[in-house]
């Protein structure tokens, strides 16, 4: 959690079985900034606990299968929230992982990322578990569980397992898109596999699928507390004015002004300079054919899932290959680039320090155990710390100790040492007169 941590008013919650984080990391990076995502729940990470794995923009938690390629859950929260790790128990049939978000008017509610894989059945006491994590929860992920309830063309043996449980638990509901979030690979038709379980959420919840990346999931994005505008999803765009005026101070020097000539060549330079740290600020901007590219994929995508023609399978197959190389080729040239900006004088810009960051691999801290109880979030801890501290560090306070005795010696202490004084004041007037 960032040091300037806040309590957002409403969540905007992804997920994406992303088949593969080493291979999709790109397309996951550009999609959590263009859809502006609090929490992106990810599943099939395929990472092993060696692998480094990291969001630029947001704190990375993440379970694996050990020593297995399969698998795997991770979930992305934008630095900044306030947030704390949430522990789950080990289940049979889902692999999860969660954290606890704290929220300005809804308090405190826990978000999963979930996966249940295709080849067993869902248990009962696993969704017992799982519902169990938090009071207010939303559990999204890949169930592979299929049911007429929310929106699947069929029904399978983990669905009838979950609609059975959600018959016996009105606090939870399951919420699913009204599109395919799998295309089927040429082998079945697409269906919905990705869905939500609410558990005492008083909120208006809106879900929908984003048809991006080259995964054979499409995202879907949850919209909590806030309803989304007509027309679709609004990408909103944060100015850092911050960054901004660190470009303007970094770049631009007052010069002196004392004809006409000399006042338009500055207001030219002003000019230069604004659009300069602009650029700068925007470099995550993507090039406007990869914009492009981005745009025919996700036509042919919605196209191959309506058809299911094989001719515009391998058409959205060499378009996501397309995509890929853009994106590796555009994050690439912003790293060349900021690799020949750095200062060997700049401390925070110095090339030790970004080899030591590189290099760190920074785990999130797990609650601890404080004076006034468990504490998760950072601030909270900081407190712990400092209550600890300010214990350990006070003068000791015995028992048995007589504060009256205490005074006496420290009168007796006064007396001595003006004693002293005044013997070392006569021997020096001795010393004088002689």
């Amino acid at each position: 959690m960032g040091t300037c941590s806040r309590r957002p008013s409403f969540l905007r919650v992804a997920s994406w079985n992303i088949n593969s984080f080493t291979l999709r990391k790109r397309e996951l990076q550009e999609v959590v900034n263009r859809l502006d995502i609090d929490v992106m729940a990810i599943q099939e990470t395929l990472l092993i606990e060696a692998d480094r794995a990291s969001v630029p923009g947001y704190t990375l938690y993440r379970k694996e299968r050990r020593q297995q390629r399969r698998g795997g859950v991770a979930l992305a929260v934008r630095r900044g929230i306030e947030h704390y790790s949430v522990h789950v128990p080990e289940m049979q049939t889902i692999e999860a992982i969660a954290v606890g978000i704290r929220t300005e008017r809804y308090g405190e509610i826990t978000v999963a990322s979930c996966y249940h894989p295709p080849n067993r059945t869902v248990e009962i006491q696993d969704l017992e578990a799982l519902m169990a994590i938090g009071p207010a929860l939303i559990a999204i992920g890949d169930f592979n569980a299929k049911a007429l309830d929310w929106n699947c063309l069929t029904q399978n043996n983990s669905g009838a397992v979950l609609k059975r449980f959600l018959a016996n638990n009105d606090d939870v509901h399951a919420v699913g898109p009204e599109e395919p979030t799998y295309d089927g690979q040429g082998r079945s038709r697409p269906d919905i596999l990705d869905i939500a379980l609410l558990k005492a959420i008083p909120l208006q919840a809106q879900l929908e699928v984003v048809n991006e990346g080259s995964s054979d999931h499409s995202p879907i994005l949850l919209t909590v507390g806030k309803p989304t505008p007509p027309g679709g999803t609004v990408t909103k765009r944060r100015t850092n004015w911050v960054q901004f005026r660190a470009e303007m101070q970094r770049n631009t020097a007052l010069p002196r002004i004392e004809t006409v000539d000399e006042l338009e060549a500055a207001v030219m330079t002003l000019e230069t300079d604004i659009h300069t740290a602009e650029a700068r600020r925007l470099r995550g901007e993507l090039p406007h054919a990869t914009k492009l590219l981005i745009r025919e994929r996700r036509s042919a995508r919605r196209r191959s899932i309506r058809t299911g023609d094989p001719v515009d399978r391998n058409a959205l197959n060499q378009l996501s290959r397309r995509v890929r190389a853009a994106l590796d080729e555009h994050f690439n040239e912003r790293w060349r680039k900021h690799t020949e900006e750095i200062n060997e004088g700049d401390h925070e810009r110095s090339l030790w320090k970004q080899q030591k960051i590189l290099r760190t691999q920074r785990k999130p801290i797990p609650p601890i155990h404080g004076e006034r109880g468990i504490v998760r979030t950072n601030s909270e801890k900081a407190e712990a710390f400092a209550d600890s501290f300010e214990l350990q560090c006070r003068e000791n306070q015995l028992d048995d100790e007589d504060e009256d005795h205490e005074e006496e010696v420290e009168r007796r202490d006064n007396i001595l040492a003006l004693k002293k004084e005044d013997n070392c004041e006569a021997v020096n007037k001795r010393h004088y007169e002689k």
